[in-house]
């Protein structure tokens, strides 16, 4: 069936977000797939929304966003990168994006690039002084 299924997944890791109210969070939580119960894991150095998140060798990224309670138009949008590695207790700051501030973008694994440190696509995305934007970024955690 579905669970057992889901049980062959690492997991599902859910990072930041809004309230109701639309406060940006930074609580992360991982939903065991075996068990389908909720684990809380260490929160975000920054409470954010609109970001981009994805593994890179086995730590959670994430990636740019928005620090507003409000309408992400009047929102401040950051370049600010975090990561949890796999074993820590809480998230790090990494170098800012060198592609400047952006939100709404899609993240993906670079699996085989020169760093170091991994680097990840930021695909798309929204940036407050270019609007909706259809770009690539290569971004080396290492440097930005």
């Amino acid at each position: 069936g579905a669970k057992e299924s889901l049980a062959t997944l690492p997991g599902l890791v859910v990072c930041g977000g809004r309230t109701r109210d639309g406060k940006p969070v930074s609580d992360v939580r991982r939903l065991d797939l075996a068990t389908l119960r909720w684990e809380a894991m260490p929160s975000l150095l920054l409470a954010r929304s609109h970001h981009a998140c994805c593994a890179v060798r086995g730590a959670l990224v994430v990636l740019g966003g928005s620090l507003s309670s409000g309408a992400l138009s009047s929102g401040e949008v950051i370049p600010s990168v975090e990561m949890l590695a796999k074993g820590e207790g809480a998230f790090t700051a990494l170098p800012p994006l060198s592609c400047g501030k952006i939100s709404d973008a899609a993240a993906v694994m670079v699996e085989e690039g020169g760093s170091v440190a991994g680097q990840v696509l930021l695909l798309g995305g929204h940036a407050r002084d270019q609007g909706v934007m259809s770009t690539v970024h290569l971004v080396d955690l290492a440097t930005g």
